[in-house]
This record gives C-alpha cells, sequence and structure tokens, in this order.
C-alpha cells in the first residue's frame, strides 16, 4: 500500500516548527510507515530546512504525482491551502481518504463533506491544548483504520 501524509507545511516553516506538532507528525509517520510505504513531504522537505525541495515548482509536480501514486491519503487540513488542494487532487480520482477535521479550524464545506465524492473516514480532533494532547486518539484511529 502506498500511503501520502498531508499536512500543513508553509505556515509552519515560516512561524517556525512547533516541536508539538513535530514530534505528533513523526509519530504519525512513523506509525504509517508500518502500513506501507508512506510518501511525507515534511520530511522530504527537512522540515523547512530543504529550501529547493520546499519550492514551489519543485515540490508541486512531485506531490501531485504522489498523491496520484497513493492508495490512501491522510490528511491534516488545520487551515492549509495547500492540503486542500491535495485532498482535491485525491478526491478527483476518487482516492481514499482518511481525514482529520480539527475543531480549533473552521473547514470549508467542500472539505467536511469530501465524503460524499470519495471514500472518506472522518475524524475529528482538537488541538486547542496542542497536537500530544490527541496524540494517542489520532494513532488509535490510524490502527482502528487499518483494522487494529
Amino acid at each position: 500500500m502506498k500511503i501520502y501524509l498531508a499536512s500543513p507545511i508553509s505556515k509552519y516553516v515560516r512561524n517556525g516548527m512547533n516541536e508539538d506538532y513535530t514530534e505528533t507528525m513523526d509519530n504519525v509517520y512513523k506509525l504509517l510507515c508500518n502500513y506501507g510505504e508512506t510518501y511525507y513531504p515534511l520530511k522530504k522537505e527537512a522540515y523547512g530546512a530543504d529550501k529547493t525541495a520546499g519550492s514551489g515548482d519543485v515540490c508541486t509536480k512531485i506531490d501531485f504525482d504522489k498523491v496520484n501514486e497513493a492508495d490512501l491519503i491522510v490528511a491534516f487540513p488545520e487551515d492549509s491551502q495547500g492540503v486542500s488542494v491535495e485532498i482535491g487532487w485525491a478526491s478527483s480520482v476518487n482516492k481514499k481518504i482518511l481525514i482529520f477535521i480539527d475543531k480549533k479550524y473552521h473547514q470549508s464545506e467542500l472539505i467536511r463533506f469530501i465524503d460524499t465524492i470519495t471514500p472518506t473516514v472522518k475524524v475529528n480532533i482538537d488541538t486547542v491544548k496542542g497536537y500530544k494532547n490527541v496524540e494517542k486518539q489520532i494513532l488509535n484511529e490510524i490502527n482502528k483504520y487499518f483494522g487494529g
């Protein structure tokens, strides 16, 4: 199985990497690797340190291709336009999506109802107190998705 992990990048690179966020996403990535070949753009771009890998002219085509190769998209849209685009790419070719909808952010109706056009499992989370506060829930939901 090929998995694409979609999570916000630009705002964290711009505002400084948040350890609470990066540790949880690293743990999500590690767990997903147990279930299949997992592509995570933030890791590929060295958490913002590799400016070449993260530039739009380089990463857009790579990310598009990786979404199209994936069997499953695991998405944390927050308020990220980029993740919304990746979800759009995935839904246009009927990809399976496991989406974590965070109560902390207002989601577009198009994101909230993505399950009406592509196979989607939606999980509500609340990161107001940080990602570490909901990390166990996230990891449990991923295991549950895969039948564990």
